[in-house]
């Protein structure tokens, strides 16, 4: 019931006490307007005003529905989840808050079932507060366990500096392409992390071709919040048609 109460005071994110009022003044200038034609031009003017409102009003929606296509459709077509699931290698941004409940690492670790090789890259602040430990055991305690020495952490990149989580950003994938791993089984995972940190991670990612995911959510304008059970992996910038040693660079 209170979810209910909380749609009905905002429309759209607007107020609804003002969408109402709005809705209201439309529909009195509407009938002053039909008013007025009908005093001037009789029933046929009414029916000429309605009939060229209506064509405008499909005129302009179809406009903006091809403009709203053309903006959404190369959203639709990164396929991160799918690609996650066959990756051999994740390099993952550490925030102060990855190891919360419901956190990102395990959805992670869910979703890419052949995943050999890790690489943390944390600020010095998250390893003070046991963030890159409470991590480190998560794949262990869903049953992921992997082995030590494909397992590596640097924890000196300051959150604010973007060279240095460039530069280990770029150690790290050095690290998993001495591994014989080809640049499209490795991703770089930016979902949590300082806005310098994704930007360093951004630039070190695109110089090796490997490519940038996010966890992202449809939004539900209503609630004014994520769509629940709508996250997906979002690939940001796709530099191979599939994954494997033999991959395809994208055309």
């Amino acid at each position: 019931m209170r979810r209910i109460w909380s749609r009905l005071r905002r429309i759209a994110g607007i107020p609804s006490g003002l969408v109402f009022v709005a809705l209201f003044a439309f529909y009195l200038l509407i009938n002053a307007v039909s008013w007025q034609t009908a005093q001037s031009a009789g029933a046929y003017g009414v029916w000429a005003a309605v009939a060229a409102a209506v064509t405008l009003t499909a005129v302009l929606f179809i406009r903006w529905q091809r403009q709203v296509a053309d903006a959404v459709a190369p959203a639709l077509e990164r396929p991160g989840s799918t690609k996650l699931a066959v990756r051999r290698g994740v390099v993952m941004l550490v925030g102060l808050d990855s190891a919360e409940p419901g956190t990102t690492f395990l959805r992670l670790l869910a979703t890419a079932g052949q995943l050999e090789y890790l690489a943390l890259v944390a600020s010095p602040q998250a390893t003070d507060r046991g963030v890159v430990d409470r991590l480190l055991a998560m794949p262990e305690r869903v049953g992921r366990p992997l082995s030590h020495e494909r397992v590596r952490v640097w924890d000196d990149s300051a959150a604010e500096v973007m060279a240095d989580t460039e530069q280990a950003v770029t150690e790290a994938i050095a690290w998993m392409l001495r591994h014989e791993l080809h640049p499209s089984q490795i991703v770089v995972d930016v979902t949590k992390g300082r806005r310098t940190m994704q930007f360093g991670a951004l630039i070190a990612a695109a110089r090796a071709q490997v490519e940038l995911q996010y966890l992202a959510s449809d939004w539900h304008h209503l609630d004014d919040r994520p769509r629940s059970g709508s996250a997906e992996f979002t690939v940001v910038h796709e530099h191979w048609d599939n994954v494997g040693p033999d991959a395809d660079p994208r055309g």
